[in-house]
């Protein structure tokens, strides 16, 4: 019998789980599976809930594969399908409106979404600085600054700050 703490052994069910339903790279706009990853050790790291930890591995899934929130409710509870919704772009919405709407939902949803958004978009920062896409970095700068614009001053988790140092 092993002594691994639950949130753990959530945390690795998630990850494998993620694991499993991510597409390949390569049918892709860029590589999403260590993305997830990222964001969610970052925020697993940042000592967040653990539902924030597993919805920020899983805050991809919707949009990148044939997994549905149902299928998340189902296997990770109410909590992490609703902060999954609200980390999922609407892409019937038109391409202009996508985005605004998406950090509007997030805050709207509190401040533990609006936490995983931070960590996505710090991460898609260091990716694109990474591949010196010029119009990767400016899109994340802007959405972080939108983000941290719209944010309530109550919301004052350290995640923020570290977004504010990075977008200057």
């Amino acid at each position: 019998m092993t002594n691994t703490p639950q949130p753990e052994r959530d945390f690795e069910q998630a990850l494998r789980f993620l694991a499993e339903k991510m597409p390949d790279a390569k049918d892709l706009e860029k590589p999403t599976l260590i993305h997830s990853v990222r964001v969610g050790v970052y925020l697993y790291n940042h000592n967040c809930d653990i539902s924030i930890c597993i919805a920020g591995l899983l805050h991809d899934l919707v949009e990148d594969s044939d997994i549905k929130l149902e299928d998340l409710r189902g296997k990770f509870g109410e909590k992490v399908a609703e902060l999954v919704s609200a980390n999922t772009k609407n892409n019937s919405l038109p391409k202009d409106q996508i985005y605004i709407e998406l950090l509007e939902r997030c805050i709207n949803s509190g401040e533990e979404a609006s936490i995983i958004k931070a960590a996505d978009t710090l991460d898609n920062l260091i990716y694109y600085r990474a591949i010196d896409d010029q119009e990767g970095i400016s899109n994340m700068l802007n959405f972080g600054r939108i983000l941290l614009h719209l944010k309530p001053e109550n919301f004052e988790n350290e995640i923020f700050a570290e977004l504010q140092k990075e977008i200057g």
